[in-house]
């Protein structure tokens, strides 16, 4: 549910972000009709790839929900918000337990940024990731 809250706060600052000449790409842990059905309900305007085997997600060295983060009172306020934002969750992807990062790979490959959630819902902040972008 929290990637959810994520694509739309992504999408509200789409324009923004694109002005600094950078491009946005999320990368789904569901199949090709989960991810349609993503972007047509969130109207998500970037492009979003598939990563149905978790191998993208093992390369970049992503978190997943632990016992502990189940029980992380910042991650259920945080499900709470994300609910407010972008409502229930709807079919889970391939891999629900699977946490999200935020990275900002510049030109020829350079790793720029690195934000990985520590529980469901600890997003990056966008305006440090902007800031970061304007240069």
């Amino acid at each position: 549910m929290t990637c959810r809250e994520r694509a739309g706060q992504v999408r509200e600052r789409y324009e923004e972000i694109l002005s600094t000449g950078a491009q946005v790409v999320a990368v789904g842990t569901g199949g090709k009709r989960y991810a349609k059905a993503f972007i047509e309900d969130l109207q998500v305007p970037f492009e979003v790839l598939l990563d149905e085997d978790g191998s993208a997600a093992e390369i970049v060295g992503t978190n997943t929900v632990g016992v502990g983060m189940a029980v992380n009172p910042r991650a259920w306020i945080a499900g709470a918000r994300a609910v407010k934002a972008a409502g229930p969750q709807g079919k889970t992807g391939r891999r629900p337990m699977q946490l999200g990062a935020t990275l900002v790979i510049g030109p020829g490959d350079d790793l720029l940024y690195t934000d990985f959630e520590e529980y469901a819902g600890d997003h990056a902040d966008l305006d440090e990731v902007i800031a970061l972008l304007r240069g």
